[in-house]
């Protein structure tokens, strides 16, 4: 958390404010914990547009300047009119009467100030966004048959395949794929990789369309709000299933991570 759509809420909400000419900018005790480069001279600068690849929002101040940031696990942007009345604000941009602020409590959050080659470079390491056309069934089958020995659930969640994906999505796409999360790669088909593609649209389109997902103390938008999406959970911290409506959720572990499923609805 946050995963692709908490992501992309944040970034529709603060686009709606830009563009913002930064005249001041304000940073925390302990920004270097999640401040990885020197911040660069910002007179004058403009944060023009707002784009995202995943996880990753990349604030563009103009062709050869970005900032990219990664939210980790309890990360947020808040755009605002007056400074925010909360704890662990580690970064502010103030200008033309608007602040945004970067929230992260925990501090697993990565900020890069980059130019346009050291951007390319990071966004290298990632695959394609889950919401990109390249993210179809071909390129899901090829990543199962390129790893016959893992299992599902665990190679949903890489980013160098899956750009955007966590926890809760990984969980519901198996669900909504009618796959058990532990299934090896080499016993799934084409036909498989298709559903899992309608499974990372659906539960995508449920998330964004109700601002995300926050479980307690968890992810809030750019506003301070929190998203409604766990209404539309299938299985992830379900006590029933959502898709037969009557079967107990099972809870296992893979790789350390908290996996659900419904022994009836998947296979």
């Amino acid at each position: 958390m946050p995963e692709l759509p908490e992501v992309k809420t944040i970034q529709s909400q603060i686009k709606k404010h830009l563009p913002i000419k930064v005249e001041k900018i304000r940073k925390s005790s302990v920004i270097k914990s999640i401040l990885h480069t020197k911040v660069p001279n910002l007179d004058g600068e403009k944060i023009s547009k707002l784009k995202r690849h995943g996880k990753c929002l990349i604030f563009e101040f103009h062709e050869d300047l970005f900032l990219l940031s990664h939210l980790g696990m309890t990360g947020s942007w808040r755009i605002s009119k007056e400074k925010i009345r909360e704890k662990h604000v580690h970064f502010i941009f103030i200008g033309e009467g608007k602040l945004l602020s970067y929230v992260d409590p925990r501090r697993f959050g990565h900020m890069y100030f980059f130019n346009k080659e050291e951007l390319q470079t990071y966004l290298k390491r990632l695959g394609p966004d889950l919401l990109s056309k390249k993210l179809n069934a071909d390129f899901i089958y090829s990543v199962l048959s390129k790893h016959p020995s893992r299992e599902i659930k665990p190679l949903l969640l890489e980013q160098k395949y899956f750009a955007g994906s966590g926890n809760y999505i990984a969980n519901e796409v198996c669900a909504r794929a009618k796959i058990l999360p532990n299934k090896l790669c080499k016993k799934l088909s084409l036909s498989d990789a298709k559903r899992i593609k309608k499974a990372f649209s659906s539960i995508l389109k449920d998330s964004i369309k109700h601002k995300g997902v926050t479980f307690q103390g968890g992810y809030t938008d750019a506003h301070g709000e929190k998203g409604q999406g766990v209404s539309n959970l299938v299985v992830f911290h379900q006590k029933i299933c959502g898709m037969c409506k009557k079967t107990e959720v099972k809870k296992i572990i893979l790789k350390q991570r908290g996996t659900f499923y419904c022994p009836k609805c998947q296979q």
